[in-house]
């Protein structure tokens, strides 16, 4: 007698058509201070009908007054960038339009650069976090407190801009700037690659983990010889490169501080056992929050990554001078 077998049918879902995003109507102001704001002591801070501070902060309105706002203040941060935190605009990319960086006068002659790099989605060049920005202030959600450090310290500075993949003008995609990973690479290549740093320190947020390892992927001389120091903050990277000796020295000079409640610095066990860049405790629970969580950490760091690279050039310079002795 015939046995039934029940059969499966897998059938792919079908996703709705999703109504095409059309501009918005609306027309908003082109300046923060039209919005009726700006930044009092780094907060974000109402304006009156004098031109005077208030005490009140930003209030919602609706999504897309506030990502108008967003946009005019990614161009205040430029501004700061430029003003508070003494960085230049540099053009970047093969033809126009073009992207832009920020960057230290002396980001080509000095010996010690650091490379800042963003997150994904809104943000862009010397932001962390935007709505820290808005809700808290400049130093929590924007990188100015790294540069300041970066400059007193005898850093040059590069910062990256790795989501401004398309023209604002024309929405054209920017050559050598369509996607995040193509951007960094034309900066390093173009910047980087062409700087007299001995001693190279990445820290990169969120999704600037990833192109940081597309980078090292990309440009792994630089990375075995150069790159003193990878410190990410809650990066989304989940896997290395496919060289094991590059993946050792990741291993060996990088540290994400991931979102966590234990106390800043506390080690963290990597994610499913796999070979990754030691996690530690950021000491935020919050992922926006763990640049400036883990900000003074990260600072150690760096002069430990820029101490170790002095120290290995006097070694080198002592055994040369010795060489030279028993040669006489």
């Amino acid at each position: 007698m015939y046995k039934f077998r029940p059969l499966l049918f897998l059938i792919p879902c079908m996703q709705a058509k999703q109504p095409k995003r059309h501009k918005m109507s609306r027309k908003f102001p082109s300046t923060l201070a039209e919005f009726g704001y700006g930044f009092n002591d780094g907060k974000l801070r109402k304006v009156n009908v004098d031109g005077q501070f208030t005490e009140e902060g930003f209030e919602f309105v609706d999504q897309s007054h506030y990502e108008a706002l967003g946009d005019v203040i990614g161009d205040e941060v430029y501004t700061l960038l430029e003003k508070q935190g003494g960085l230049n605009r540099m053009a970047v990319g093969p033809s126009n339009p073009k992207s832009f960086i920020f960057c230290s006068e002396d980001h080509k002659t000095s010996k010690k650069l650091l490379v800042l790099i963003h997150g994904s989605g809104v943000v862009r060049a010397g932001q962390w976090a935007r709505r820290l920005i808005i809700n808290d202030d400049l130093d929590k959600g924007t990188m100015l407190p790294f540069i300041a450090h970066a400059k007193e310290t005898g850093w040059g500075v590069v910062v990256m801009n790795t989501n401004m993949n398309t023209d604002d003008k024309t929405g054209k995609d920017i050559k050598g700037s369509k996607t995040p990973e193509e951007h960094a690479n034309t900066v390093w290549n173009d910047v980087v690659a062409n700087s007299d740093a001995k001693n190279i320190v990445i820290i990169a947020h969120s999704y600037g983990g990833v192109v940081t390892m597309n980078l090292a992927r990309t440009f792994p001389s630089d990375f075995m010889t150069r790159v003193r120091g990878v410190f990410m903050t809650d990066s989304v990277h989940f896997k290395l490169t496919k060289d094991k000796k590059l993946n050792k020295k990741l291993e060996e000079i990088g540290k994400n501080y991931v979102s966590s409640d234990q106390e800043l610095g506390t080690p963290v066990k990597k994610m499913f056992g796999a070979k990754d860049i030691p996690r530690y405790s950021a000491g935020h629970e919050k992922h926006e929050w763990t640049s400036w969580s883990a900000m003074k950490e990260i600072f150690k760091d760096m002069e430990n990554a820029g101490k170790e690279s002095v120290d290995k050039e006097e070694a080198s310079k002592s055994e040369d001078r010795e060489e030279k002795k028993e040669e006489l």
